[in-house]
């Protein structure tokens, strides 16, 4: 299958894994993949395709999926800072030939992009040529724009939303994200937010201001009060970048404001990051706080716990959160070692090394059946059965788990400790359960126990009793047989020769017969059932 040419988009003649093509059709010299076959070279056309369409972000999506799948071809790795660069190439007026023209503000120098540098490394004499020759333009363009828009205002906050509806009226997306801006402007913080920042900025250059807005903003706001917003073509382009501005630099602070929706309903992309629901009655307290506490702010008016919690190392706090997520649960505890050095009454790294002491992503992993199961385990080898006085059962739980969950509850506040505190009792509770339900399953243990040993002697007492009824059913007919044949041969003399001596071994051999079968029927009936 022959590739795309990433200049017009029309077919390239077959390299034959040379690496190096010319198109046919614009005539410009470029490189293309050698190793993409197949459904490969399909997935490589179609995110080409995506990046003419503007869709920078699921084109690097898909160079992205190659990059896994090929990690030593350089090409995906070069697309991928196209994308970023937001690179479209047009006619050059006077000479006819394809130029790059840079549609997105990229804060980093193309020497320091990781992309930029993996494909270098991994490209051959000619490719790295093609490369760094198109690397050095890409980055005079790159100067010239953040010149024109990314030298300007720096932001603390970069808020999206679908501000306007298919009519042009204003939406309740629109009225939430203009409540929001109000007040955190009012708070003193720098907020870009399209509809009031950019006033009169031609559309086709707005663009530019957006992409610089998000590279330097360390908050991003998404606001959505209904799950279609999400699919608006503009605001789905914003709330992209901001997703992949994130992903690429864990600095950045992705909110999601909803109402009225399911946390489910939030795009994959976004649904790691935080997500509030604007309907609370706290909610402008907490967006603020968040924000101040990432941005740094001191001055915010809503005191922390204490001087150690303003100090908390943000950074770290979503290190660890990230490692526990990941299942690394030996790094997630080590970094909340860390944090607390820094900030002992920091109440995030106290849960989290509970968390991960216990093997728990989040608070949800225990209430999972086998993590409950272990506690109760545990409970029961250390207490055995005995909580019937509950606060008795409840402070032996609390010495076993240890300190770290109950200084997690000691140091937080507010809606933090409120969650702690539920997530702590439905665990409480699911455990004293546990180990109710351990302690009847060793009750019915003992029970079955009684019962197959009852059992067992039942069915060994009757296969006694069978085999004994066998037995006198056997000597029985052994005797009537012999007692037959001896009154046969009686009753011949008796018969032959007139013999009293045989007539009277007749009726002794019946009375004998009849004495010894009694008795055998005497002994079966007493015999025990």
């Amino acid at each position: 299958m022959s590739y795309v040419c990433k200049m017009c988009g029309k077919l390239l003649p077959d390299t034959e894994g040379s690496g190096i093509c010319e198109c046919e059709f614009c005539g410009s010299r470029q490189t293309v993949p050698k190793k993409y076959r197949e459904k490969y070279a399909e997935i490589y056309n179609r995110a080409c395709g995506l990046r003419f369409k503007t869709d920078f972000e699921g084109a690097e999506k898909l160079f992205s999926q190659l990059c896994v799948e090929f990690p030593d071809e350089p090409e995906g790795y070069w697309e991928k800072v196209l994308c970023r660069c937001g690179i479209l190439y047009e006619d050059e007026p006077l000479s006819g030939l394809k130029v790059p023209v840079c549609h997105r503000p990229y804060g980093i120098e193309l020497t320091d992009d990781k992309d930029c540098c993996t494909a270098l490394s991994l490209a051959d004499t000619e490719q790295s040529a093609v490369y760094r020759r198109e690397a050095f333009a890409l980055e005079m363009l790159r100067r010239d724009m953040l010149e024109r828009v990314g030298t300007g205002e720096k932001y603390d906050v970069y808020m999206c939303c679908r501000a306007d509806g298919d009519q042009g009226e204003m939406t309740e997306d629109g009225i939430i994200a203009e409540e929001i801006y109000r007040q955190l402007s009012q708070e003193g913080m720098r907020v870009f937010y399209a509809p009031e920042t950019l006033g009169n900025v031609p559309e086709k250059d707005s663009e530019s201001y957006i992409n610089a807005a998000i590279g330097c903003s360390p908050v991003m706001l998404v606001v959505s009060a209904e799950p279609g917003s999400f699919a608006s073509p503009r605001f789905k382009s914003e709330w992209g970048r901001c997703a992949s501005a994130a992903k690429r630099s864990s600095e950045k602070l992705i909110v999601v404001c909803i109402k009225d929706m399911d946390r489910g309903e939030v795009p994959a992309e976004l649904s790691e990051n935080m997500i509030v629901d604007v309907s609370g009655m706290s909610f402008l307290t907490e967006l603020i706080r968040s924000v101040r506490r990432h941005i740094g702010g001191d001055n915010d008016g809503f005191a922390e716990h204490s001087a150690a919690g303003r100090s908390t190392p943000e950074k770290l706090i979503r290190r660890m959160n990230i490692f526990l997520a990941d299942e690394d649960f030996e790094a997630a505890e080590e970094y909340s070692d860390m944090i607390l050095d820094a900030a002992p009454e920091c109440w995030q790294a106290h849960y989290a090394k509970f968390l991960a002491f216990n093997g728990c992503r989040s608070g949800n992993d225990l209430l999972l059946e086998e993590v409950v199961r272990s506690f109760a385990d545990d409970y029961i080898l250390r207490y055995g059965y005995d909580f019937n006085d509950n606060d008795a059962f409840e402070k032996q739980f609390v010495g076993m788990l240890g300190d770290s969950l109950s200084k997690a509850v000691e140091y937080s506040d507010g809606d933090d400790r409120l969650m702690i505190t539920t997530v702590y009792e439905r665990f409480l509770s699911a455990v004293r359960d546990a180990v109710f339900a351990r302690e009847q399953e060793k009750i019915d243990d003992e029970e079955k126990q009684e019962l197959d040993e009852i059992r067992r002697r039942h069915e060994k007492e009757e296969n006694e009793r069978q085999a004994d009824s066998r037995k006198r059913l056997m000597i029985r007919k052994r005797f009537l047989t012999y007692m037959g044949i001896a009154a046969g041969v009686l009753t011949i003399f008796a018969l032959a020769y007139k013999s009293k001596l045989a007539i009277a071994g007749i009726i002794l051999s019946a009375l004998m017969t009849l004495l010894v079968l009694a008795g055998l029927a005497d002994k079966n009936e007493k015999r025990p059932r």
